[in-house]
Order: C-alpha cells, then sequence, then structure tokens
C-alpha cells in the first residue's frame, strides 16, 4: 500500500490524540481493504461485526425507494467512521453504503472496537455524542413526520440540515441530498419535493451553488419550517403569506 497505516488512523476524527502507542497496535488489528466505484462496502442486514474507517474516498448511506430502486442519502467523508452502533448492540447492518469513488477503508474487529471504547475515555465521549447527535436527528425525523403538511415536513427537513459557517451569519445546506431522498425522508412524492423547492427558489429564500444551498432567508425558512408561512408559484413567480398551508 501506497500510504502510512500508522498515519491513516492518526488523522481519524474517532482517534485523533490517541498515544502512538495505541494506534501502532490498532494498525496490526485493523484491515485495510481498497473499494472499486460503485462497490458495496456494508449491506443492510449484514452482521455487524466491525467498525469501519474510511480512509480516503467518499461513501454514501443507501435507502430503498418505494418502487424498489436504492437512493442515496447522507455520504461519509474521509477521517469519518460508520457501523459503531452494530457494534455496540451486536445487531446487523441497519443500512448499506457504497463507494461513490474509489475509496480505502479500514475494518476493525467489533471486539477490538469494544475494547477501544471502554479503555479509552476521549473514544468513548465521541461516541456518546456521535449517538446523542444520532438520536437527536431521529427525535427530529419523528417530529418532521407528524406534521401534516407537506411541504412544511419538506422545509423542515431542510431547516434541520441548515448550518451556520462564519461570523457573517453565512447559512448553508451542505452535500444536498437528492430529492427522492429527501421525499422518503419527509414521507412525500419526489413530484412533491420539486414543487417545493421550486418555491424556495422562486422567493429567493435559497439559492443552488453546486452541490449546497445557500439559505438567503434563515427566518422564511425557519417559519415554512414550523407551518408558519405557506408559498405558492404562480406564473413562475413566487408568492409568500404568512398563513397555514392548505
Amino acid at each position: 500500500m501506497d500510504f502510512s497505516p500508522l498515519e491513516a488512523l492518526r488523522q481519524q476524527k474517532l482517534l485523533a490524540g490517541l498515544d502512538t502507542a495505541i494506534l501502532q497496535e490498532l494498525v496490526g488489528l485493523t484491515h485495510f481493504e481498497q473499494f472499486d466505484k460503485r462497490a458495496y462496502v456494508i449491506h443492510k442486514g449484514s452482521p455487524g461485526d466491525s467498525l469501519v474507517m474510511l480512509i480516503s474516498g467518499r461513501l454514501q448511506v443507501i435507502a430503498p425507494a418505494e418502487d424498489g430502486r436504492e437512493v442515496g442519502l447522507h455520504f461519509v467523508e474521509s477521517g469519518d467512521y460508520l457501523g459503531e452502533i452494530a457494534v455496540i448492540d451486536g445487531g446487523v447492518r441497519s443500512a448499506s453504503v457504497v463507494a461513490t469513488t474509489t475509496s480505502l477503508v479500514g475494518e476493525l474487529p467489533g471486539h477490538v472496537a469494544r475494547r477501544l471504547f471502554t479503555r479509552h475515555p476521549v473514544v468513548a465521549e465521541r461516541i456518546l455524542l456521535r449517538l446523542c447527535h444520532t438520536i437527536r436527528q431521529s427525535s427530529h425525523i419523528r417530529t418532521v413526520l407528524g406534521m401534516a403538511r407537506a411541504f412544511s415536513r419538506i422545509y423542515a427537513v431542510l431547516h434541520g440540515a441548515a448550518r451556520t459557517w462564519n461570523d457573517e451569519g453565512l447559512v448553508t445546506i451542505e452535500n444536498l441530498p437528492s430529492q427522492q431522498a429527501i421525499a422518503i425522508t419527509a414521507n412525500v412524492s419526489r413530484e412533491t419535493v420539486s414543487r417545493a423547492m421550486q418555491a424556495l427558489f422562486a422567493n429567493n429564500i435559497v439559492e443552488k451553488d453546486n452541490r449546497r444551498l445557500i439559505v438567503r432567508n434563515p427566518v422564511a425558512l425557519a417559519k415554512l419550517a414550523r407551518g408558519e408561512m405557506e408559498l405558492r408559484v404562480s406564473r413562475g413567480k413566487g408568492e409568500a403569506r404568512g398563513a397555514a398551508q392548505e
């Protein structure tokens, strides 16, 4: 391999700051494997017997759509990891993961990962924070699905993905999911997502910037997500109204 396994592990978010001796021990226990573009790294329902760390490349979590196709959800970037829940509880993989480009991963056996979690407080803290984030995301999705209006659910999904990045208050939605992925999360049709997005663009609430959205009017997006305002598109022009959606 034309890379340093030790340095590769040192760059992992989960392992950052650990002593070199610990990392050297992990190097001998980690199985490194390269996956071609579009190859499956994880299959949904398979045994969760290893922690998967992405050394280089990019992965995407996928889910089945109603028509049987597999739809890409969120991306996994270099330095990140996945599969921790199955490692902890011994369950099967909850989703499939594919490589979107040639990717190198390191697989740490489940028993080694669990020992790492319990013996090193900094690693345990990172895992706990990750699990808290997962729980909050699940809670947010349940809240979204409880909303009666389709457009409000879509806007709530987008609002939940928005982040403020600098002192000027720039709000963006990075790595924008596909419309089908948003439709799955909001439990609506892809066509409904398309109409909702067109209304946002027409009212200059968001602006497309390659693979992300720039939120030009965060206040309006927040109101839409709470169902306090509705958007309509008529004759190619947007109209915003401070009322509940039909």
